[in-house]
């Protein structure tokens, strides 16, 4: 199976070399295909491959988001909906704001009862 990664960060890094590892091919979407934490993971391995957003959405049949969770919209929207209609897509992604907590409490990007995905699906980010 071609598995689109949504994500060149640890997680969608970690999760591609586990795909490959298991037969599949796999592509990392990225916003800078150079950057130079990819190129150590490139050599390790050799039959993945690396692309934009936008290519990795197309390339997969099935696609994972490993975005920042705070990015995750911007990146479906980068990904383009037509390539990502029809296609099964794994959300790895949290909430986190990315802020030091306050006494002990997270900040997050979602309200409490609402996920990232229920996020996207809202009509505002239908025209991704």
């Amino acid at each position: 199976m071609k598995i689109g990664i949504l994500g060149s960060g640890m997680v969608g890094q970690t999760l591609a070399a586990g795909f490959l590892k298991h037969g599949h091919r796999a592509m990392l979407g990225t916003r800078d295909t150079d950057k130079g934490t990819l190129q150590d993971w490139r050599t390790k391995n050799p039959t993945a491959q690396v692309g934009m957003f936008e290519e990795a959405a197309k390339f997969g049949d099935l696609v994972v988001l490993c975005s920042l969770g705070r990015a995750a919209v911007e990146v479906l929207r980068l990904a383009g909906p037509d390539n990502l209609a029809g296609k099964t897509i794994i959300d790895t992604t949290n909430p986190l704001a990315g802020t030091p907590p306050v006494e002990g409490v997270i900040a997050y990007t979602t309200g409490p009862n609402q996920s990232l995905a229920e996020q996207a699906a809202q009509p505002h980010c239908q025209s991704l």
